[in-house]
């Protein structure tokens, strides 16, 4: 039996520990490596955001989100494969991998940095409140609406939840299952005002007389607007922030803005 050198045993042992993680790497592709090699980016999204994710009068999903996902998609070279989710269930959904990426106008919150990442912005907004327009003269602060017998409307799950249950004290906060319902239920005379963000509030307010944002040029709480992300997912968020930053210094971003929402940034 040839006994190996003590020298040539310990070297071919530590070739062997190097190795290890380069083995590993080439048999688990890390995510940015598994979209492209499938050929699809899999976005969790409400489909109920205004402006940002929606259903249009043909039942086709359209938003703000979308036209900058449809300049993703070539960027990568792959399709994109819309999950539908809500913000409640989004990041145990994100974890659980139902999607690659979370994409409904998602504001940054350091709560939801604790468990998640986040892109580089490519929007911010703060929160208004939408009300029907007949009401317009009556209410036109949180102090006209903040009284007892009112109902405040929102959507479980969100910033629009937090606010709703942080900044009345008298209203009653009414908690729906999605932003759509919130609307339809002011519409219909069951509340008196729903949380917004001030994106769909403005939008919101164009697209139907019969709705109107709250004093419009006083938004409460200002974030930016981000896709969210796991935090191991470092190739593919590097990615993202490149691409980001490339429609905005070729204007991409400004025209998809200005058409969803002309002159607001």
């Amino acid at each position: 039996m040839i006994r190996m050198p003590t020298s040539l045993r310990f070297l071919v042992l530590a070739i062997a520990i190097l190795a290890l993680p380069a083995a590993a790497q080439a048999q688990s592709l890390d995510r940015l490596q598994t979209i492209l090699a499938n050929g699809v980016l899999r976005v969790g999204t409400t489909m109920d955001t205004p402006v940002f994710s929606m259903r249009g009068a043909d039942g086709k999903l359209e938003g703000l989100d979308m036209d900058v996902l449809e300049t993703l998609a070539p960027a990568l070279g792959v399709r994109i494969e819309y999950v539908r989710m809500t913000f409640g269930s989004m990041l145990a959904d994100l974890a659980a991998d139902r999607f690659d990426v979370a994409m409904s106008g998602m504001g940054r919150t350091l709560d939801r940095a604790r468990v998640a990442t986040f892109s580089k912005p490519y929007m911010r907004y703060g929160k208004l409140l939408t009300i029907r327009s007949a009401d317009k003269e009556r209410f036109r602060s949180l102090g006209d609406l903040d009284r007892a017998g009112l109902k405040i409307a929102f959507n479980r799950g969100g910033l629009n939840d937090r606010f709703a249950n942080t900044m009345f004290k008298q209203a009653a906060p009414v908690g729906f299952a999605s932003n759509e319902l919130a609307t339809a239920g002011l519409l219909a005379g069951k509340v008196d005002a729903q949380v917004s963000d001030s994106t769909a509030a403005i939008y919101l307010a164009r697209q139907d007389p019969r709705l109107a944002a709250m004093s419009p040029d006083n938004v409460f709480n200002p974030v930016y607007v981000a896709m969210l992300l796991r935090r191991d997912d470092q190739t593919l968020l590097n990615y993202i922030n490149i691409w980001i930053d490339q429609i905005e210094l070729d204007g991409t971003l400004a025209k998809i803005r200005a058409k969803w929402l002309g002159d607001v940034k």
